[in-house]
């Protein structure tokens, strides 16, 4: 077997939207970048997802690097207002973001990360990850226009390679004991979708995205509708792996709750497809001896909402700052890289801990248990934003709301628990630890009790 072995600074595995903007950050930073990716230039960047893109992370990208925001021809529509909605009642949870034409806005990204010296390799299917000792230096890849095995070594290498997570996933265990190597199938959420275009009407979800708790979908799934601007729509269904109805034909079921809200013969279909993504609080570490992982293939997917394109930003562009940060100081070990867990905890992490509780919390009290809350008034948008963040509620206004809830009692206790939860993961996450050597104390805190939690409701 002939390989080609070429040698860079960083290595990109995966254009999505971390590896894009870790190649960038790294190449701007003045480092010899070489990002890869599966599929052909013109299509790297383009995959099935929800589209919708928090604002947070797109601001992020523009103050630290000077990235534009998403504009133009890259925004379907602007959101306001995230809602969570029962076959009977709605609330607004938060809002503020983008509906972006993933694949346009990807291309802008990667023109510019090219713009700073970036080399891309397109065709490139990544097989493994190379290993010496216990340090990762590379990768492994079949060239796909030439069929031949290619090795790309680096000083960092940084796995974007998405929910298949290849390089990572092809660590010995016994060298890399700090990183986890799999993932259950009640972390991955299955979910089919569709690009609609109204022939006649417009819609009445502008500025919206909808989650929709539908008795028709298997609980805790739910239904989206999302806004793509005039007459078009991102709709999509989406469950576990784990659930006991994976075996239900997903797209009959889609086709089932869609036209209850549009009938079949006032829209055409414009794209359709299913995917899969992690729906689990992130990895805790994500980095080792030589390298870093970000975006899905790090399962830095929000578990309630399922947006996955922010938090892939921000850990694009922590996890390029980080790798150019350890080359400079000489040794790019897992101390000198573990400042990227840390950011990447701050900036979405202990938030995503608390969305599963969240989660967790709606599959437990079940869609008739979400609507009688909302139709009694029992819980109000701005109790829905307290619980959330970790504030909780006054013992006076639980009061109150227990009597609301009358005789469903329960609930409500259901709710203060995730109240008393979301408080007890921002403590423990604000001990998360400054360094490698404590990181096993502290995991064996937090892991066990968040599973026993969660497993409570």
């Amino acid at each position: 077997m002939i390989f080609l072995t070429t040698e860079c600074d960083v290595l990109v595995v995966g254009g999505g939207p971390a590896g894009v903007i870790s190649a960038y950050t790294a190449a701007k930073l003045g480092k010899y970048v070489i990002l890869t990716d599966a599929k052909s230039m013109d299509q790297i960047g383009n995959k099935t997802c929800g589209d919708a893109i928090d604002l947070r992370a797109p601001t992020l990208i523009k103050d630290k690097l000077g990235l534009e925001l998403p504009h133009g021809d890259e925004i379907s529509d602007i959101i306001e207002r995230l809602v969570i909605q029962t076959e009977n009642q709605e609330v607004d949870v938060f809002g503020d973001g983008f509906v972006v034409d993933r694949h346009i806005y990807g291309k802008r990204l990667l023109n510019q990360a090219i713009s700073v010296g970036t080399e891309v390799r397109p065709h490139m299917n990544a097989k493994k990850s190379l290993v010496d000792g216990d340090w990762v230096v590379g990768a492994e890849f079949k060239n796909k226009e030439n069929n031949k095995t290619e090795q790309i070594k680096a000083k960092v290498t940084i796995d974007c390679s998405g929910r298949n997570f290849v390089i990572r996933k092809t660590l010995p265990h016994e060298k890399f004991p700090l990183l986890e190597l799999e993932m259950k199938p009640d972390e991955i959420c299955a979910s089919y979708r569709e690009i609609i275009k109204l022939k006649e009407e417009d819609h009445n979800y502008h500025k919206a995205i909808y989650l929709i708790y539908n008795n028709l979908v298997p609980e805790p799934g739910y239904y989206w509708i999302f806004s793509k601007g005039p007459y078009e729509l991102n709709l999509g269904i989406g469950w576990k792996l784990s659930n006991p109805n994976k075996g239900a034909n997903m797209r009959n079921i889609y086709n089932k709750v869609t036209h209850k809200f549009f009938k079949p013969e006032d829209y055409e279909i414009l794209q359709a497809g299913g995917y899969t993504i992690p729906t689990r609080y992130p990895l805790f570490n994500a980095v080792t001896n030589g390298f870093l992982t970000a975006g899905d293939a790090a399962f830095h997917v929000d578990p309630f909402t399922a947006e996955g394109h922010g938090p892939a930003l921000m850990a694009g562009y922590y996890a390029g700052k980080q790798a150019v940060e350890a080359i400079e100081n000489g040794k790019p070990s897992t101390e000198a890289l573990w400042e990227y867990n840390k950011n990447c905890m701050e900036a979405f992490g202990t938030l995503h801990c608390k969305t599963q509780l969240f989660e967790e919390t709606l599959a437990a009290v079940k869609m008739k248990g979400l609507d009688y809350v909302l139709r009694r008034k029992v819980l109000t948008v701005e109790d829905f934003s307290r619980i959330n963040s970790g504030e909780g509620i006054s013992t006076s206004s639980l009061l109150w709301k227990v009597m609301r809830a009358s005789p469903r009692y329960l609930l409500m206790l259901k709710f203060r628990k995730l109240a008393k939860g979301t408080k007890k993961v921002e403590e423990l996450m604000k001990q998360f630890p400054t360094t490698s050597a404590g990181y096993n104390a502290w995991h064996s805190k937090f892991v066990p009790w968040f599973t026993s939690y969660m497993k409570s409701f």
